[in-house]
């Protein structure tokens, strides 16, 4: 070993301990391996050390190579894949599918398993599985909440499916990305990973998971949450829903139509001429011109207003409906004389302020319709109206404008994010363009049509993940400059010369999934990318299925919630424990690393010739 390879691994060893410490947030920890890779051969390099054999210039990263992080095909493609999944989830496109799947899934805890769990896989294939969950997390706890069932015995099979969906393609993952630019880099390999390369692996991969949950990983979900699941913050109203003469829902049960599932409403009572039903609202046979009061959250409220089989009633009239152009915007009632115990229907809010009432944020009703319901001052209605009332609504003391809300779920931003996004995808895989000019493309096609703002664009960005790979790519570069790599396949190499190429494959992929739980995927990627190069060259091997190994195990390492960013994500929700990861991933881990090394060995020629 020489000097310059053990200054490289004290600085791995130190960046190693910080990673798995967080005594600095991961992002500075990347910044400041950066900044001494860059500083060592300005600050230590010397004709007395070179007299000696020493040469830093040589060994370490020079300015240029040690900033290449930042504009790294990898950090600009990573940069853009986050843009464009949050072009896609504010354009509302997840939030249908997931909302027409849950009636489907809602009465089966197998089936929201599968269900939900395959639904995210298979799109984090086309955005980053990061992203996917970020949307998932929200919809599964909403979904379970209904169902009541145990959060983490369906959060847990999520996020493991979306590291899983994210092995499908060049975009699925960062770590893909960044082990794509590596190779690029490499003179020995000097090509970039296509978008659908490995795709046949990483079916294989989400089959084996599928199976795993199907049969012994749902035995050993946990059996309970670690604490009782939170009720959601989203404020929600009161409102009433009038049946129209067209309806699909007349003949049928709320029940049997799966009315509450699909809504995602809290069915309270309903209301037909003179009749009440509050226990039986569920199980009676709807018809024309019955009364459904429910309690929704304000996006609940939103979809129900473009719902076909319900119209959502303004002013609590029969027959006024809300429309859908209008603006809901939440008030507090503060004028005594005005909100003194008088009903919601004597007040006439479209006199006094140009603007409908929609739903009241009230514990239970207590009158028969909403519009008998006497108001008073703190309490808080919802209202629809136009923008340019709105303003004038601002100026008016006798209530307080809380919040503006506005639908910006339409099918054409659907339409449009969802093509945007299958074009990037498209013409990187059948055109000469690489992913990063594809992916920046799009994103100038988001903000040209509408689909994200420039405020948004940037808030949609994880700024740690990019200074992260900013910080790291040039440790890769030091690894291979200074002969570490080359040093330290050649260590495992002399071990494994006799060895049956299956097992060198196990190996790489074991020490890759240790190395993720310690670190980061992507500084393990940075990290053994190299090395997995190096132990091909030596041992005569095809590096492209030990670079394979490293990318598989680095992108499906269940073993903790800091190994990755999915399972960070679901910890943080307080309904899992530290040790059910191990407990459902280590067998999956183990039966991961067998099926994906002898799927490495007979899809890829091992032996070069």
């Amino acid at each position: 070993m020489t000097v310059e390879i053990a200054l490289v691994f004290i600085i791995i060893g130190c960046a190693l301990y910080l990673f798995a410490t967080e005594k600095l947030p991961i992002d500075v920890t990347a910044l400041a391996i950066l900044v001494t890779l860059m500083a060592t051969p300005i600050l230590f390099h010397s004709q007395w050390l070179l007299e000696r054999g020493v040469n830093l210039k040589a060994a370490f990263p020079n300015v240029s190579e040690s900033l290449s992080g930042l504009s790294s095909t990898a950090t600009v493609t990573v940069l853009c894949m986050f843009i464009l999944s949050g072009g896609i989830q504010r354009s509302g496109l997840v939030h249908v599918i997931g909302k027409r799947l849950f009636p489907f899934l809602g009465n089966s805890e197998l089936r929201q398993i599968i269900g939900i769990g395959l639904l995210v896989g298979l799109v984090s294939g086309i955005i980053n599985n990061t992203a996917a969950v970020a949307i998932a997390i929200p919809l599964v706890l909403d979904m379970v909440r209904r169902s009541n069932f145990k959060a983490s015995r369906v959060l847990l099979p999520v996020s493991f499916f979306a590291m899983m969906g994210g092995t499908l393609t060049l975009i699925g993952t960062s770590t893909n990305i960044l082990a794509s630019a590596i190779l690029a880099d490499d003179e020995r390999i000097a090509r970039e990973l296509s978008m659908f390369e490995f795709t046949h692996l990483g079916l294989i991969v989400l089959g084996v998971g599928l199976l795993y949950f199907l049969t012994l990983g749902r035995l050993l979900l946990p059996r309970s949450d670690a604490r009782p699941l939170a009720e959601p913050d989203e404020e929600s109203f009161i409102v009433e829903l009038f049946v129209p003469n067209d309806s699909a829902l007349i003949g049928k049960t709320l029940e049997d139509s799966k009315f509450e599932p699909h809504s995602g409403a809290d069915v309270l009572k309903l209301t037909r001429d003179d009749k009440t039903w509050i226990k039986r609202a569920r199980t009676t046979g709807i018809e024309h011109g019955d009364i459904i009061m429910v309690r929704a959250t304000v996006r609940q409220i939103m979809d129900l207003i473009k719902e076909n089989q319900v119209d959502v009633l303004s002013d609590f009239g029969d027959t006024r409906k809300a429309r859908a152009d209008g603006q809901l915007v939440p008030i507090l009632l503060r004028n005594r004389g005005l909100f003194n115990g008088r009903t919601a229907r004597a007040i006439d809010f479209w006199k006094r302020f140009q603007a409908r009432l929609i739903g009241l944020d009230i514990r239970s009703p207590r009158s028969r319709r909403l519009a008998q319901e006497k108001l008073h001052v703190g309490e808080i209605a919802l209202l629809e109206i136009s923008r340019t009332a709105l303003t004038r609504l601002h100026r008016n003391s006798d209530v307080v404008v809380l919040n503006e809300y506005e639908d910006d779920f339409d099918r054409k931003r659907m339409t449009i994010a969802g093509g945007i996004v299958a074009g990037v995808i498209i013409l990187a895989a059948t055109t000469p363009m690489p992913i990063v000019l594809t992916a920046i493309g799009g994103v100038i096609a988001m903000v040209m049509t509408g689909c994200i703002s420039k405020q948004d664009m940037y808030a949609d960005v994880s700024w740690d993940v990019i200074f992260l790979l900013a910080g790291i790519i040039p440790l890769g570069i030091a690894m291979t400059k200074s002969g570490a790599a080359a040093w330290l396949g050649s260590l495992i190499a002399v071990h494994a010369v006799d060895w049956h190429p299956i097992f060198i494959l196990m190996a790489v992929y074991f020490i890759t999934t240790i190395l993720t739980e310690l670190v980061s995927n992507n500084a393990s990627a940075v990290i053994l990318v190299p090395v997995a190069i190096a132990i091909a060259e030596m041992l005569g091997l095809n590096p492209l299925p030990l670079v394979f190994a490293v990318m598989f195990a680095a992108s499906t390492s269940f073993l903790s919630p800091v190994g990755y960013q999915t399972n960070t994500m679901i910890f943080g929700t307080g309904v899992l424990r530290f040790t059910d990861f191990a407990k459902v991933g280590a067998p999956l881990n183990i039966i991961l690393m067998v099926v994906t090394s002898c799927a490495l060995y007979w899809l890829w020629p091992i032996r070069l010739a």
